[in-house]
């Protein structure tokens, strides 16, 4: 190699999501929530394995989010790795012990999504567009009806949650294939 040669080291970590990533969060969040609606009678252990899994992966990509997006709000940065650190939380939680935390899900999960909703829309309102706030708008809604309503049949619930996870996911999805491709 030459003294006026330069190599290009490749960025690992870039100042927003890449769009594939972005897709690949959304997909994660539909398969999710397809694997929910398709065995509704399964378990609450796989049910709460499968959530903990994806929360897990959420928490990642909001944590990674809010440490490597170039965000001049640093509210906004707060939000996003408190969220994903909740997301986090949940997400062993949920691993960890499945039966004991089926006991508490119904609250973590209605907490997270209204967390998330309102991390969302805030986004959304400030730059990241209509999609984004349509994504939180149906997390809030279904954080809320889980928390008003936390009482419900087994079925009920795995039911909110994989349509809930469904949307989201696809909401994301589309959002990161709209998202203009980057210089």
């Amino acid at each position: 190699m030459h003294a006026t040669e330069t190599t290009a080291e490749p960025r690992v970590l870039s100042a927003r999501p890449s769009r594939g990533w972005r897709i690949f969060f959304g997909l994660v969040t539909v398969a999710a929530g397809v694997a929910i609606l398709v065995w509704p009678g399964v378990a609450v252990v796989t049910v709460a394995v499968i959530l903990g899994i994806h929360f897990i992966v959420a928490g990642a990509y909001r944590s990674v989010t809010a440490l490597t997006r170039d965000i001049d709000n640093t509210a906004l940065r707060v939000l996003y790795l408190l969220l994903g650190l909740l997301l986090v939380v949940v997400g062993l939680l949920c691993l960890r012990s499945p039966w004991q935390a089926s006991a508490v899900l119904v609250v973590l999960f209605g907490l997270s999504w209204v967390v998330n909703g309102v991390v969302e829309m805030f986004h959304g309102v400030n730059g990241g567009g209509g999609w984004t706030i349509a994504s939180g708008v149906i997390s809030l809604l279904a954080g809320l009806v889980v928390l008003i309503y936390p009482a419900p049949g087994l079925a009920a619930i795995v039911w909110l949650f994989g349509v809930s996870l469904v949307v989201i996911g696809g909401t994301v999805t589309i959002s990161g294939a709209a998202a203009k491709t980057r210089p």
